[in-house]
């Protein structure tokens, strides 16, 4: 009965003007949010159990008697990884009529992984976005232009979703060249840009160099980013620079960071979280189950990503707890401005470059501003640096358009760096892919 009361006061609330939503929300204490939790998770483990192939073969595997869980942990070692989204295809997961699909490239595979929705859905989360950006102060009377990348990818529709709500002026200019945005930006003079990270770093060296406009804030999602380029753009700007966390499962809406930037405030309207695996600190790798997806809905499923929960009230005074920033991934996939990059990228770039055995590893370094892809390579003869060079971005143009077009926006650098064969393994496994960027992060506390 609770839970229907609270659900009830849910609906009322993301159907008011954002200020008194939040307000209404914030008047519910935890247990209430809980209470509503535990009743929206049985309501998905039944629904994945009656209409999800997968989920029904896989509960019935692991002898799963779904009346007596009520919180995700109690599954014990049952997980929903990217992997079975690839085995299996999203059809499996499917236990509703989907209107849309969006896709995210993979960890160590060129397959693909797809997420379904409704309108339904995408509506209501768009609700739930148009609080959060409320809450940096994006209202009516705004301009704002994104720059997120249309291409299957989630991000321009969740936000396009939520502007409706703000009811504020929006273009949509979709990831182009940062100068070409520039030029043609300066006609609508917005005050809020949407993009990501490092195409945000880039547009910003422009604007340095041209001169900037008024600013009220910029917002970034994708991607991590250093506190050092971070700095950069807001001094440019003038204005602060904001981090939303989601990936294509989630639909995007996993967290926003508030005005203190420190840590991302979480759904806990749509999810549950857990963090497994957790060191002393308490980091470990966050897994989430959705509440509300009715179309494909996922049940504990890992994220990848290596962080910790924070449940103390954050200085802001927003109720919603917050989710540390993101410390490491638990894979070989990184998030950087070359793109979403794993070891099969790098494999494909060097197929015809190296001789049969030769090693490399791809390292991913920041120079405070941008990116920087260090790709080492073994050759026989270390004069041949120039053709592999050659080759390599010859390779990369010609078979990864989107990770060429990146390089040609100056969103990272690539340097090619060889060793004599032998040089690179110094044991039985050699890391292909290493992230030794260092995240100039504020301690959570």
């Amino acid at each position: 009965m609770l839970s229907k009361t609270i659900e009830q006061v849910e609906r009322i609330a993301l159907r008011m003007e954002p200020r008194r939503a939040i307000g209404l929300l914030s008047s519910l204490p935890s247990s209430a949010i809980e209470a509503m939790q535990r009743a929206r998770f049985r309501r998905t483990l039944r629904l994945a159990a009656t209409r999800s192939s997968f989920y029904r073969e896989q509960f019935k595997r692991y002898g799963i008697n779904l009346r007596k869980i009520e919180h995700p942990s109690q599954l014990g070692d049952f997980f929903t990884t990217g992997e079975d989204l690839r085995a299996h295809g999203a059809e499996e997961f499917l236990t509703g009529h989907a209107d849309t699909a969006f896709e995210t490239t993979g960890t160590t595979s060129h397959v693909v992984k797809r997420a379904f929705f409704s309108q339904k859905e995408i509506n209501e989360i768009g609700r739930t976005s148009a609080l959060a950006l409320h809450l940096l102060c994006l209202r009516r009377e705004d301009r704002v232009l994104s720059a997120f990348d249309c291409s299957f990818w989630i991000s321009p529709v969740v936000v396009r979703s939520a502007f409706q709500y703000i009811n504020c002026f929006h273009v949509e200019a979709g990831k182009i060249e940062p100068l070409e945005f520039y030029e043609r930006a300066r006609f609508y003079r917005p005050n809020v840009i949407f993009g990501e990270p490092s195409w945000m770093v880039r547009l910003s060296e422009i604007a340095e160099a041209r001169g900037a406009w008024p600013m009220k804030f910029l917002f970034a999602g994708g991607e991590n980013i250093t506190e050092t380029a971070r700095y950069m753009v807001e001094r440019v700007w003038s204005a602060p620079l904001y981090l939303n966390y989601g990936q294509t499962e989630s639909f995007g809406a996993i967290g926003v960071e508030c005005k203190q930037k420190n840590g991302y405030h979480r759904n806990d309207l749509n999810f549950i979280f857990e963090v497994v695996d957790e060191d002393e600190e308490g980091y470990g790798e966050l897994v989430y189950t959705t509440l509300t997806r009715d179309v494909m809905p996922l049940i504990r499923y890992r994220s990848t990503d290596i962080t910790r929960l924070v449940d103390e009230p954050c200085a802001c005074g927003l109720f919603a707890k917050r989710i540390g920033k993101i410390r490491a991934r638990a894979d070989e996939m990184v998030v950087c401005g070359m793109g979403n990059v794993g070891p099969w990228v790098f494999a494909e770039i060097l197929s015809d470059a190296l001789a049969p055995g030769a090693d490399w590893q791809a390292v991913i370094k920041n120079d405070g501003r941008r990116d920087v892809i260090e790709l080492s390579v073994e050759l026989e003869d270390l004069r041949h640096q120039g053709e592999i060079e050659n080759r390599v971005r010859a390779n990369l143009r010609e078979r990864f358009a989107d990770f060429w077009r990146n390089h040609e926006m100056k969103l990272y650098d690539l340097k090619v760096n060889v060793f004599a064969r032998g040089s690179l393994r110094g044991g039985r496994k050699l890391q292909r892919v290493v992230d030794e960027r260092q995240m100039l992060m504020r301690r959570v506390v």
